[in-house]
């Protein structure tokens, strides 16, 4: 069981995540073309800004075991949640910008940092762990240290061992079997879509290093 923090469990947080949309169903097709029974789309809650707390919360429940000095948001859906913990905790926070600026200043970070800062990613889904790695490997290029990320959701599909054999270590809020049990028991999904959902995570696996 979950424990609770300022009055609210995450199996509440799950049940408030679907009801909200960011729990999809269905086959959808996720990043690079690949299929999912189960799509985790974190970027409706910039909508309800007392869900984005609660998730916030929670997250900085898990940063606050990892010795930190900056965090950072991997653009898009992680931002608002760095953005949001950064202010509540007053902890610097840099933005890692998709491509390399290509005027002025022609940064790839945004932000004050100092070479060799303890920088704490911040994402929302770990899947395949590419994402992150490349983060982790843009940071580290800048003079920063990485060794830490805190996620919402981590999809048992390889994704937290290819970040570990990169140097990265991934606490989540949830994993997906968590994920679906707490859903299940509050009647948000069958029986029968619990079953596809974990079969997809055995047949789905990642392990290639990045």
């Amino acid at each position: 069981m979950f424990e609770k923090m300022t009055g609210e469990s995450l199996e509440e947080l799950a049940v408030r995540l679907f009801d909200a949309g960011a729990v999809r169903l269905g086959d959808i097709e996720a990043k690079l073309g690949r299929r999912t029974p189960i799509y985790f789309d974190l970027r409706v809650i910039v909508s309800h800004p007392k869900l984005m707390m609660a998730i916030c919360r929670q997250l900085q429940t898990l940063a606050n075991e990892i010795p930190h000095d900056i965090l950072c948001g991997i653009p898009y859906a992680a931002l608002p949640f760095a953005a949001v913990m950064s202010v509540n905790t007053n902890t610097p926070m840099i933005m890692m910008r998709k491509e390399t600026k290509l005027y002025a200043t022609k940064k790839i970070l945004e932000g004050v940092f100092e070479k060799d800062q303890k920088c704490l990613i911040i994402e929302d889904v770990v899947t395949s762990g590419g994402t992150i790695s490349e983060a982790a490997k843009t940071i580290r290029a800048e003079g920063l240290q990485v060794a830490h990320a805190v996620v919402v959701l981590e999809r048992e599909q390889g994704g937290a061992n290819v970040l570990k054999a990169n140097g990265v270590h991934v606490k989540s809020l949830y994993t997906m079997t968590n994920l679906v049990k707490i859903l299940r028991n509050a009647g948000r999904i069958s029986d029968e879509t619990a079953e596809i959902v974990s079969d997809h995570i055995k047949e789905c696996q990642f392990g290639y290093s990045v």
